[in-house]
Order: structure tokens, then sequence, then C-alpha cells
């Protein structure tokens, strides 16, 4: 049974935690989105996406060892300004990631740690 202070802080924290996922969580789930969205858009336009996909599939499903050269081949017959394009996009998409990866894992070890000192008392 929890007490009246513990559930206080229980929603305190609670409210902590939304606020910093709307402040941190979405803008960052956004701008990914966002990137890889137009990215994908940007080769759509580009390329025949269904056939890719087929070729893909079918690279994946033959023998593994033929997905790289597969990609390989693929992104050495695209434009240089496609490349440069889904370049930044990957590498934005994974800044995203790992700071949103990073903050979550800091307010666990913070929870964690709160805990300890909860259980000492």
């Amino acid at each position: 049974m929890q007490t009246r202070e513990q559930q206080l802080k229980n929603r305190i924290m609670t409210r902590i935690y939304g606020i910093w996922f709307i402040r941190r969580g979405i803008p960052m789930l956004a701008g990914s989105a966002l990137f890889i969205t137009a990215a994908l858009k940007l080769t759509a336009e580009r390329f025949f996406v269904a056939q890719i996909w087929r070729n893909f599939e079918y690279a994946a499903t033959s023998d593994i060892m033929s997905l790289p050269r597969f990609i390989a081949s693929a992104l050495n017959s695209a434009e240089p300004a496609l490349l440069m394009f889904i370049s930044a996009v990957g590498i934005t998409g994974f800044v995203l990631a790992v700071k949103l990866l990073r903050s979550i894992r800091s307010i666990l070890m913070g929870s964690r740690v709160q805990l300890g000192y909860q259980s000492r008392r």
C-alpha cells in the first residue's frame, strides 16, 4: 500500500515524464519520420519502387550473401545528388534516434536510482 506522499510523487513524476515526452520525444520522432518520408518520396519519384522491392526480396531470400552486393549495385547506379540526400537523411535519422535513446535511458536510470533510494529508507 502506498502512502499519500508516494501517490502524489508518482502522479507528479508521471506528469513530468509526459511533459518531457511531449517536448523532447515527439519532436525527435516527428523529425525522424519527416526525413525518412522525404527520402522515400524522393526515391519513389526517381525509381519504380515496387520492382526494386521485388528484387530486394529475391536477393534477401535466395542468398543472404547476395544482399550486400545488391545494395552496393543499387547505390552505384543512383545519381550523386540522390546519394547525398539519402546519406544526409540517414545520418540525421540516426542522430535523432541516438538522442532519443539516450534521453530515455537517462530517465530510466534516474527512476532506478530514485527507487533504490526509497527502498533504503
